[in-house]
C-alpha cells in the first residue's frame, strides 16, 4: 500500500510538472503571438505592407494552432489531475458546502457554466465589418485638395460601385460568377494567387488587406473597359 501510495506521489508529481511547463508554454506562445508576430495594421506600420514575420519558418495563425493543441492537451492533463484527486475534491466541497441541496445547485451551474465556456465558439459567427486602412485615409486627404472635375469623378465612382452587392462571406469566384467578371482580373487587382478564388473575401481580406470597395472597383472598372 505504501508503495501504491508513493508512486501515485510520483504521478501526481510528474503531472504537475507537465501540466507546469504546457501553461507556460502557452502563455509565451500567447505573448509571442500578441507583441512579436504582431497582426494587421500594426505589421504594416513596423515592418510595411508586403511582408510577412515569421519565428522559425512557422507564421502566426500556425503559432495559434500550436497555442490551440497546447491548451487541449493542458484541459486533458487538468482533468486527469482531477480525477487522481476526485475523493479529496468531493471532501473538501462537502466540507465548503454543507448542505446537500446547494452542493448540488453549484455543482450544476459549475458544470454548465464550464459547458458554455469551451462549447460557445461552435455557435457563434464573427461579425463581418468593413475597413478602410489608414493609407486609404491619407489618400482620401490628399484628394481633397484636387480639382473639383477630380472630385466629381471620385464621387461618381463611388456611387458606380455601390450596385455591387460584395460582403466577406462571399468567396472570389462567387463574385465574378455574379457580375460576369473574370476572376482572375480581380484576383490581379487586389495582388491574390487565382488558386484562391474559392476562398471566402472575408477571410482573404485579413491575408491581403483590401477592402470589399476595393473588390467593387475591380468590378466597375473591368465593366467600363469592356463596354
Amino acid at each position: 500500500m505504501e508503495r501504491i501510495l508513493k508512486d501515485k506521489s510520483k504521478l501526481n508529481l510528474s503531472l504537475d510538472i507537465i501540466m507546469l511547463l504546457l501553461i507556460m508554454a502557452i502563455a509565451g506562445i500567447g505573448f509571442l503571438m500578441k507583441y512579436v508576430l504582431i497582426p494587421g495594421f500594426q505589421k504594416n506600420v513596423l515592418y510595411g505592407k508586403h511582408v510577412d514575420l515569421v519565428l522559425w519558418g512557422l507564421p502566426r495563425h500556425q503559432w495559434g494552432t500550436i497555442h490551440l493543441v497546447l491548451s487541449i492537451a493542458f484541459l486533458v492533463l487538468l482533468i486527469l489531475h482531477f480525477l487522481l484527486h476526485w475523493n479529496m475534491i468531493v471532501c473538501i466541497f462537502k466540507r465548503m458546502i454543507t448542505h446537500k441541496s446547494l452542493r448540488i445547485a453549484f455543482a450544476g451551474m459549475l458544470t454548465v457554466i464550464i459547458i458554455l465556456f469551451i462549447s460557445f465558439p461552435l455557435f457563434v459567427e464573427p461579425e463581418i465589418i468593413d475597413k478602410i486602412p489608414m493609407h486609404k485615409n491619407r489618400n482620401s486627404r490628399n484628394n481633397n485638395s484636387d480639382s473639383a472635375f477630380n472630385n466629381t469623378s471620385e464621387l461618381s465612382t463611388s456611387a458606380d460601385t455601390k450596385v455591387y452587392d460584395v460582403n466577406g462571406s462571399q468567396t472570389l469566384q462567387f463574385v465574378a460568377d455574379k457580375y460576369n467578371v473574370p476572376v482572375s482580373t480581380i484576383t490581379a487587382d487586389l495582388k491574390i494567387p487565382v488558386t484562391l478564388a474559392g476562398e471566402k473575401l472575408g477571410r482573404l481580406r485579413k491575408s491581403y488587406l483590401f477592402t470589399m470597395d476595393d473588390v467593387r472597383n475591380s468590378i466597375s472598372n473591368y465593366k467600363k473597359n469592356v463596354k
